[in-house]
């Protein structure tokens, strides 16, 4: 009866499972590599089967060139004995050889394998429509070899990064002089912002008499995610659908607001895919994103064009593909996705040409300085296949796991961008603020691993590479069996929150690149999402409250978030970090914007205020949680004081089960001597001494 159900249960999951299912009788071996890699780099492929060590000789692994000949290369074993890696090769064209007797199996012996690839000096352009496309016929007959893009997004030492003028509110940016953009901005006493389809200009020259200036349609296809400013510019990215066509572009809207009261359209230029960010920096706007193009139509020996395109309202007003010229292929990427990088020069009311490049090689995180562009990309292991316990024949389930990390660096000057190389590190980043460029050397903390996977624990390390990505310094195995939650650079020193059930906050030495120290631990209950500097000593973290539970079924403790949590961190003395003051915001349920996206952080130097939208909950019978109020919160921060509440900025329920999104506040600025919380139909000022209200605004 037993194995009737187990056959019953592997129908089953066969049927709705299909395509990641394989039923193997024998062992096989696959290969999984580049077909491009730099001279300065080292070329490698994984396989799906372990090799001998021992059997990795001249005669079993070697390195032949165009002419099939054997030539000198330096050929080591991975640590995970399923990867060799080659260098100390010239560019030009060369096959790998790997014998049969070289694997390691059970069973029938695998064949010999032969892989080609070639090194190359420099990026190049692709030379013509051939070799496009017989990069996308690669990937159609290896689709479990394609990187799978990552949608996740992902977010240098000085956060408060002057964006307009020091009397109103500023971008919370990450690097000083690197524009980052947000849902609302100010300048010149008006408040812009998004609401659904419009961009909302709000004259608040007068706090005690708000009014609407100024309303800019945008049209129902296009998506509007976050506005910037430079000069006399507004300017607008978001995301269109063009329906006709069937895909969708990422824009750059530009309006001229020398009178903000009547803004004017000056130019619109798009890139086709979906947005992942923008910077701006040095007068130059870049537009960053992912395009997918639809190349498996190649099968129905259909003929399609897989080049991206571009637009932009002052040239034609149709459509272009990207020339060859202006595409290339990553190096050790084998990748259907796009990586597109417009660059606009915004001086001079941005009149001038841009330039976009397509890079086959998706990315899915981005840190950028004022010289430098780095994109990040998960590097998935396809060959990680799950037993079925009690199976009858030998079935594995394929569930690629992000194990890895590729970077991608660009020089950028102005639209010029001058691709330097590329690397990869163990572990996925979290964000942009787990990335970090100081003088000249790029350091990032990753997590490497599952935290639910007891067999491998989950591990997480810190890297510093020099200019050309070269590794200077590790630390390693930090906090094992957890993963990280928050990451900060300041300068020459590092801060690391981990957690599973507990949170230690790791104050890392890194001023030597090539021996990075960690200094001290701090651990308290609770993990903290973001942290931002107070001053070079004191660090503020925002995160939740946590507390352990018992699971009477699995007999095991768990952790669930109760309410928010800031915390004031002490690490004056690097050694011994204290958890100096601390406040628990709302209940069980509780929750902020500026836990998952910075820009929502307010900040005022003058009375050393930091404040957010919070929407607030608290514990009901069981697991319920009961709506309480929304709105925003304004604490003033010191090393001496610690944390203090000064403005509960708070509409309470009238009895509502949940939060009104019309009066959901987006983001809480302020200007001159007046403080304004923005939500999406209404704005609020108030005295920013005392948080007496002034006035009220209903936006229809």
């Amino acid at each position: 009866m037993k194995n009737k159900w187990i056959a019953i249960m592997v129908i089953a999951v066969l049927a709705i499972l299909p395509g990641i299912i394989t039923l193997t009788m024998a062992p096989t071996v696959e290969a999984k590599a580049a077909n491009v890699s730099m001279a300065t780099k080292s070329w490698q492929a994984t396989f799906t089967k372990a090799l001998k060590e021992s059997k990795i000789t001249e005669d079993t692994v070697y390195v032949t060139n165009s002419k099939d000949q054997k030539v000198e290369a330096a050929i080591t074993l991975g640590e995970d004995k399923k990867t060799l890696i080659v260098s100390d090769l010239a560019p030009g064209n060369y096959k790998l050889h790997v014998q049969k007797d070289a694997f390691v199996l059970g069973g029938p012996k695998a064949a010999s394998q032969v892989i080609s690839f070639t090194i190359i000096e420099k990026l190049e352009a692709v030379k013509s429509e051939r070799e496009l496309q017989q990069y996308f016929d690669t990937l159609l007959a290896n689709p479990d070899k394609e990187v799978k893009y990552d949608s996740s997004r992902e977010m240098e030492n000085k956060a408060d990064s002057p964006s307009v003028s020091s009397n109103s509110s500023m971008t919370n940016n990450q690097v000083e002089g690197v524009e980052e953009g947000d849902l609302v901005v100010v300048k010149d006493g008006f408040i812009y912002s998004v609401k659904e389809h419009s961009i909302t200009v709000v004259d608040a020259t007068n706090p005690k008499n708000l009014a609407l200036a100024a309303t800019l349609k945008i049209e129902n296809s296009k998506y509007i995610s976050k506005l910037a400013l430079y000069d006399h510019l507004l300017i607008a990215i978001g995301d269109k659908y063009l329906e006709k066509a069937g895909t969708s572009m990422s824009t750059a809207t530009l309006y001229d607001i020398s009178n903000p009261k009547s803004p004017k359209f000056l130019r619109e230029v798009g890139q086709e895919g979906y947005l992942q960010d923008i910077r701006i920096t040095n007068d130059t706007l870049y537009l960053i994103g992912n395009m997918f193009p639809n190349y498996w139509a190649l099968r129905d020996n259909k003929t399609i064009d897989l080049k991206p395109k571009t637009y932009d309202s002052r040239g034609t007003k149709e459509f272009q593909s990207l020339p060859l010229e202006k595409i290339s292929i990553l190096p050790n990427t084998l990748d259907g996705t796009y990586s597109l990088i417009t660059a606009l020069d915004l001086k001079n009311g941005a009149k001038a040409t841009a330039n976009t490049k397509g890079y086959l090689g998706g990315s899915s995180g981005l840190y950028m300085s004022e010289d430098a562009l780095y994109l990040t990309t998960p590097v998935y292991d396809g060959s990680a296949v799950v037993p079925a316990e009690n199976r009858i024949m030998d079935m594995r389930i394929w569930m690629p796991r992000a194990t890895n990390t590729q970077i991608f660096k660009w020089n950028v000057d102005g639209t010029t961008m001058n691709f330097v190389g590329n690397t990869e590190v163990k572990g996925t980043v979290l964000n942009q603020y787990s990335m970090d460029e100081y003088k000249g050397n790029f350091r990032i903390v990753t997590t490497e691993g599952n935290t639910w996977d007891e067999k491998n624990i989950s591990r997480n390390h810190l890297f510093i590479l020099d200019k050309n990505l070269k590794e200077l310094g590790t630390v390693k195995d930090l906090a094992p069996g957890e993963k990280v939650y928050s990451a900060r650079f300041m300068g020459e020193k590092a801060y690391v929150v981990t957690f599973k059930q507990v949170d230690p906050l790791f104050v890392i030495d890194v001023a030597n690149p090539q021996k990075p120290t960690v200094l001290g631990e701090l651990k308290i209950p609770g993990f903290s999402n973001y942290l931002h500097p107070l001053d070079e000593t004191h660090l503020i973290g925002i995160g939740y409250d946590t507390e352990q539970r018992y699971d009477t079924f699995s007999k095991r403790n768990f952790t669930v978030t109760t309410n928010m949590k800031m915390s004031l961190f002490d690490v004056s003395d690097f050694k011994n970090p204290k958890e100096q003051s601390s406040v628990k915001i709302g209940g069980k349920g509780s929750y902020s914007d500026v836990q998952y996206n910075p820009k929502a952080l307010f900040r005022n130097k003058e009375y050393n205020y930091f404040g957010f939208p919070v929407v607030l909950y608290e514990a009901g019978k069981g697991d319920e949680i009961v709506y309480k109020g929304q709105g925003a919160q304004i604490y003033e921060i010191t090393a001496d004081k610690g944390i203090v509440l000064k403005g509960n900025i708070i509409e309470g329920s009238t009895d509502e089960p949940y939060e009104n999104w019309d009066q959901l506040v987006q983001r809480v600025v302020y200007i001159g001597d007046a403080l304004y919380t923005v939500a999406h139909k209404e704005v609020k000022s108030y005295q920013l001494k005392d948080f007496q209200p002034l006035d009220k605004l209903i936006i229809k």
